[in-house]
């Protein structure tokens, strides 16, 4: 990962593929980084989180759309 690249989020995978897909429609590039392993989720039942992150300068854009799409997150 570039090390402009700052975190946005984190959330359930389902969530997180959303989210990059709106980051990508507004030309914000992002990538994403798994919190469990995949063994980890197979033997606890638990669902896969990402951690979000986005270059530096387009932080506050990419924290604009959070918000649009997840108001209920922020504070």
């Amino acid at each position: 990962m570039d090390s402009d690249y700052v975190f946005l989020t984190e959330k359930e995978a389902m969530w997180a593929e959303m989210l990059m897909e709106a980051l990508q429609k507004a030309n914000i590039p992002s990538t994403s980084v798994p919190v469990y392993g995949a063994g980890l989720v197979m033997r606890a039942g638990v669902q896969e989180w990402l951690r979000i992150y986005v270059p530096l300068a387009n932080k506050p854009q990419a924290e604009e759309l959070l918000e649009e799409l997840f108001p209920e997150n922020q504070k």
